[in-house]
């Protein structure tokens, strides 16, 4: 008698506990779409968090190039002329193209043999980010600021 009563107690156990294993249908439902929200939410933040990224990269870029010239001209005492024309950079009137980047010269900077320079702000253009580029007289001290969007 008390192994029957073992056996209808472990009979219940296990249907009881078969009945309760896994999840509903409308608890698997509510979590994918709770996933499915974040995803909508999380996915465009990150793709314009890329694309910023990407941006000051190649605006970064061009104040590594604008830094060489600089140290080239005091290294090789050549003096370096920076202008833009059809928002392409020109060195000493030779074009030097960036990927995907605009790039306007207001006013031509000048990279003396001496290591100084005359100063001025180079304006990029990447995608819709704009960025400033101070160069500062006399030592060609650098700053790179982004200034918004186009």
């Amino acid at each position: 008698m008390a192994s029957r009563n073992l056996r209808e107690d472990r009979k219940t156990r296990f249907t009881k506990f078969a009945k309760e294993r896994g999840f509903t249908f409308i608890e698997l439902l509510l979590v994918v779409s709770i996933i499915g929200i974040m995803l909508s939410v999380s996915i465009p933040i990150s793709f314009g968090m890329y694309t910023n990224y990407k941006a000051s990269l190649k605006a970064q870029e061009v104040m590594i190039f604008i830094s060489g010239l600089r140290r080239d001209a005091f290294l090789y005492s050549e003096r370096k002329l920076l202008s833009s024309k059809d928002d392409v950079i020109t060195v000493d009137d030779e074009e030097k193209v960036f990927e995907d980047t605009r790039i306007r010269i207001d006013s031509p900077i000048v990279f003396y043999k001496n290591g100084t320079t005359s100063g001025g702000t180079i304006n990029i253009y990447i995608g819709d980010q704009a960025y400033s580029l101070s160069i500062n007289a006399p030592l060609g001290d650098l700053l790179l600021a982004r200034t918004g969007s186009v």
